[in-house]
């Protein structure tokens, strides 16, 4: 299992899917399961996301598309977060109209961005950072 440390916070990957249609990570901080899902990427859709845009060696783009926590068996969606600390922050994360809030560590869903997109050998846009 290989491990990330962010901001002496540690991570650990658990599952990697690289399929060409919609790659994902499933990874853990803590007892907390997390999903990141990428899908391939419109140039409408880039142009509206550039900050979640990565390139992958087969020259595609992907969007980081939906970001997920497990919470009693299922998978609630990122919504946003709620209140910002100095290392964690609550989130909101939502699923068929139930809210479920959390403090996790802070930018959770940025730093997921990153390890994901270097697991699936992706990297940031170039054109897209600018």
């Amino acid at each position: 299992m290989r491990q990330y440390s962010i901001d002496r916070q540690n991570y650990h990957i658990f599952k990697t899917e690289s399929g060409e249609k919609n790659p994902y990570v499933h990874f853990q901080w803590g007892k907390f399961d997390f999903r990141m899902t990428f899908k391939a990427g419109s140039i409408e859709t880039v142009r509206k996301n550039p900050k979640k845009v990565f390139s992958a060696e087969n020259g595609k783009q992907y969007l980081a598309k939906v970001f997920e926590v497990l919470f009693q068996g299922e998978w609630y969606e990122f919504v946003k977060p709620t209140a910002h600390g100095m290392t964690l922050e609550e989130t909101l994360w939502s699923r068929n109209g139930h809210d479920y809030y959390v403090e996790f560590p802070k930018d959770i869903r940025i730093v997921a961005q990153v390890i994901c997109a270097e697991e699936l050998g992706m990297s940031l846009l170039e054109t897209a950072s600018a």
